[in-house]
């Protein structure tokens, strides 16, 4: 009865009802308007034109395919990269580890652009130094990048379920006379696949809905995400971008209820008497050895991204004049503004992702308000959303009246917000849970409102969950292209569009100038994270 007559009490607060209701519609207006947007604009005779182009049946195929071939690499790479950063005595596991996560941090194209300057006709490994003539172009060079780019997803879904894994249990086979491999397949293997089985949707998530990589290095190999913004940026044909975006979120859709059911409820379990968890064994030689060479390998592999960008950033003219210059640095000095363009974004982005997320954890957690369960599921629902769809989405929904946003700088800062807001809400909705109800009990109690309950008992004890909100949104935002290059103009150019217009321009010093610039920018707020936050910030 006491939990009824508070739930009737919150709802009868005034400032409770706005927020519930204000948060209800910026998600309806801000996520699913445009949504009805794009899939509303073309008619069916739109979508049955498909069948009358090649190019946009061979971009299905080819989605799929990459899809599942990337998404395939990246898992077994991050598996094995799991499997390493589980073991207690494997030599550069701290390097291991940073170099698994370095990836996730980066603009979206920045390993199809470094690997077309190490792999490419004029590459600097395949050209100058092996005199080869490599095509990189095309769906190796996109099935490479995309490997490298994604496999740290799966690395960090996997590891966690390895971890938690007792070691006793491989101790006791070992017992009975199983050897590694023993162990391996009929021990960690069936424990580890649900895991494994959530990695691969996520991956495939995020493979499905890459642009940057394909719009870098995949040439003329057409895919799904590409051939939408080719639409509008060759022939301003906003009804065949619209088209071809829908057909992407219905894979992308069924991927991530696929995850969600799959995480939500699978449930392995081991049945273990107290105490009896133990403590990870030596790994055998001949594995410790296996997983040394292969993560070095992939290691060099990632290296090679951020060597190759910052190589070219300091060589005259790639593939022909090696000279050291840093002319190509006076012209990103020139595109600073540029810079600042990303960072005004992608802090105004930050801040109304991690304030939007925290008052709608808020309202919507434990089913405080009536339609609190829907409430979180719209929260979440932008994480089903490839990021060209929400891009043209919003370019079809604010460009005009009732809400003109396009041409502004607020497009950029809306989109990306929402378009991170799951992770937002995700994250502070965990940190709800691990506090005491009766601490809101007792301020409420005391004759707190709603509102003071959220800024004086909440907010000081989730102020470290409301920064790793904002630090993941402004990041994914800084290095965002998906959705910046469907809403940008003249006025309000930001670094990733610029990058990628010089590279289309083959300035490739002044492009990798630029990346630099834009990853020691990423990585410096990174660190202030650490200092501040310590090093879990990453897997809050």
């Amino acid at each position: 009865m006491g939990r009824i007559v508070r739930s009737v009490i919150r709802l009868g607060d005034p400032v409770m009802f706005m927020g519930a209701w204000g948060t209800a519609l910026l998600i309806a207006l801000f996520v699913l308007y445009p949504v009805f947007r794009v899939l509303a604009y073309p008619s069916a005779t739109d979508f049955l034109a498909v069948l009358d182009h090649p190019r946009w049946l061979r971009a299905i195929v080819n989605t799929l395919v990459m899809t599942t071939l990337s998404t395939v690499t990246a898992c077994l790479l991050g598996f094995v990269f799991a499997l390493a950063l589980t073991r207690p005595d494997l030599p550069g596991k701290g390097l291991f580890r940073t170099i698994s996560i370095l990836p996730l941090f980066s603009p979206p194209f920045a390993v199809a652009f470094s690997y077309l300057l190490l792999f490419g006709r004029l590459g600097l490994i395949t050209h100058t130094v092996f005199h080869l003539r490599v095509d990189i172009l095309g769906w190796r060079g996109l099935w490479l990048s995309q490997t490298i780019s994604f496999f740290p997803i799966a690395t960090l879904a996997i590891s966690r379920v390895l971890e938690n894994i007792p070691p006793s249990i491989e101790f006791v086979a070992r017992n009975l006379g199983a050897d590694e491999v023993s162990v391996f397949r009929t021990v960690t293997a069936p424990l580890a696949r649900p895991g494994v089985a959530a990695a691969m949707l996520l991956v495939a998530l995020y493979v499905l809905a890459d642009f940057g990589n394909p719009l870098v290095i995949g040439g003329d190999f057409p895919i799904l995400a590409t051939e939408a913004w080719y639409q509008i940026e060759g022939w301003a044909d906003q009804r065949a971008a619209a088209m071809l975006a829908s057909l992407l979120l219905l894979p992308a859709a069924l991927l991530f209820l696929l995850e969600r059911r799959w995480v939500g409820r699978r449930l392995y379990t081991t049945i273990l008497g107290r105490g009896a968890r133990g403590e990870r064994g030596p790994t055998p030689r001949g594995l410790r050895v296996f997983l040394v060479a292969f993560c070095s390998l992939v290691a060099i592999f990632v290296g090679l991204i951020y060597a190759g960008i910052v190589i070219g950033s300091l060589t005259r003219v790639w593939g022909a004049d090696w000279h050291p210059t840093l002319r190509h640095w006076a012209e990103a000095v020139k595109r600073w503004p540029h810079v600042q363009n990303s960072l005004v974004v992608s802090g105004g982005a930050g801040v109304m992702a991690a304030c939007l997320g925290f008052v709608t954890a808020y309202v919507a957690r434990g089913r405080a308000v009536a339609g609190g369960a829907i409430l979180g599921a719209g929260a979440v629902m932008p994480a089903a959303i490839p990021g060209v769809f929400l891009g043209i989405g919003y370019l079809l929904a604010f460009n005009g009246p009732p809400i003109p946003l396009a041409g502004t700088i607020w497009i950029l800062i809306l989109a990306l917000s929402f378009w991170n807001l799951p992770f937002a809400y995700k994250t502070t909705a965990a940190g709800f849970r691990q506090i005491d109800r009766a601490l809101e009990e007792a301020a409420s109690n005391l004759g707190a409102s709603w509102l003071r309950v959220l800024t004086d008992v909440y907010l000081p004890l989730l102020k470290r969950t409301a920064w790793v909100a904002f630090i993941a949104t402004f990041v994914n935002s800084v290095t965002n292209l998906s959705i910046t290059m469907f809403l940008v103009t003249a006025r309000d150019v930001v670094a990733t569009v610029s990058i990628l217009a010089l590279v289309s321009d083959n300035r490739l010093g002044a492009g990798a100038a630029l990346t630099t610039l834009l990853l020691a920018l990423t990585f410096a707020a990174l660190a202030l994270s650490f200092r501040w936050m310590g090093p879990d910030v990453l897997v809050a």
